[in-house]
């Protein structure tokens, strides 16, 4: 299963088609993703067309679309690359949206090699931008700290009744299922839940380990401890929770 991304610019002509473009082609199998724009233009940009076909990506096919057509549509990921937060306030349903916005090589003058220079900068940026946004290092890494032992400590979901430990096996197979990468790994050591070496408690600050009274580093006070921290009465929702912000989802 692929992840759905909307990418979007006011004229849909340039910097969206160059995204829209890459991912499809470098992580296709992983992504499914368009483009569209508040005021598309009736055309490709032509300088578009011709850089993004000198590193090898066939635009054949690729026209300006109009936000609207895919307002009834879900995505996972919805990225503003131009500096249209306010005019296009309406959005269709997505788990997360990103700006980041680029030069706009449509208002680029000079010489038709100056232009064709500026419209390559605007491509490697976008490139380079997806590569590190949708790329293969992305995903998520689930570290379960505890003591170790002939039997290792089972904590218990405090909504569900379910081992931390089959929760967290769970959501990497979810993730997977939506293309993410997850990895989960069990060592020995004080006990800690980490995502992408991440405390837990930092990703969702809602949430604050008990103190486990074995010791007297910490008085009793919660958050306090500098021994083994007790993960005793995390709720799964809150587990699931973390790993959606841990992979960029939430």
């Amino acid at each position: 299963m692929t992840q759905d991304i909307l990418f979007i610019c006011n004229h849909n002509a340039g910097r969206s088609q160059m995204a829209e473009a890459y991912l499809n082609a470098r992580y296709g199998d992983r992504y499914t993703a368009v483009s569209a724009g508040n005021y598309p233009s009736s055309s490709m940009n032509t300088y578009t067309v011709r850089v993004m076909e000198e590193a090898g990506i066939d635009m054949t096919g690729h026209a300006p679309k109009s936000l609207g057509a895919f307002m009834d549509r879900e995505f996972d990921t919805i990225a503003r690359l131009c500096d249209c937060s306010d005019t296009c306030p309406l959005l269709p349903p997505a788990r997360r949206v990103i700006d980041h916005v680029f030069p706009d090589p449509s208002v680029f003058t000079g010489s038709d090699g100056d232009i064709v220079e500026g419209f390559r900068r605007v491509r490697d940026l976008v490139f380079a931008w997806v590569d590190e946004t949708f790329g293969p290092a992305a995903g998520v890494s689930i570290v379960w700290w505890r003591p170790g032992g002939p039997v290792p400590p089972v904590v218990l979901c405090s909504d569900t009744g379910r081992p931390i430990v089959d929760v967290i096996h769970d959501i990497c197979r979810q993730l997977e299922l939506r293309g993410i990468p997850c990895t989960f790994a069990e060592k020995d050591g004080p006990m800690q839940l980490s995502f992408n070496e991440r405390p837990f408690e930092k990703i969702v600050p809602i949430y604050v380990p008990k103190t486990c009274s074995m010791c007297s580093s910490c008085e009793g006070s919660e958050g306090e401890c500098t021994g083994e921290r007790r993960y005793e009465g995390i709720p799964e929702s809150v587990i699931r929770l973390a790993a959606l912000r841990a992979a960029g989802l939430k």
